[in-house]
């Protein structure tokens, strides 16, 4: 019989979960262009909901063609911040939308007092 995880509530409130993360504007575009457009997206969305990004505890990222993981993983390199890299997961996944090479997935902790927007 297997165990069943509890979630403490208070830790849910107090995270902010971005999944499915997709260029809109730079599809069909390099991998570094849709990776930039898509992580000022997440910088953005993480201060308007009282955090940044300086607070991700986790990112999944889906690539389309795993060769294209140096090229995500220097744009990855210029926006975390020094010293605050998070854990991260990157897979391969043929079945992105079209023109879209990456996707990003995070979590992260809500900064103690913020409120939502």
């Amino acid at each position: 019989m297997m165990g069943q995880a509890k979630v403490d509530e208070t830790l849910l409130a107090d995270a902010v979960y971005l999944p499915g993360q997709i260029a809109n504007l730079t599809r069909g575009a390099s991998v570094t262009a849709q990776t930039n457009e898509i992580l000022q997206r997440i910088n953005d969305m993480l201060l308007h909901e009282g955090t940044d990004k300086s607070e991700i505890i986790l990112a999944n990222i889906w690539l389309s063609d795993l060769a294209s993981f140096e090229e995500m993983n220097r744009a990855w390199d210029v926006w975390v911040p020094d010293g605050g890299t998070p854990r991260r997961a990157t897979f391969e996944d043929k079945n992105l939308p079209p023109m879209c090479a990456i996707r990003i997935d995070v979590a992260a902790s809500r900064k103690s007092g913020a409120l939502r927007a």
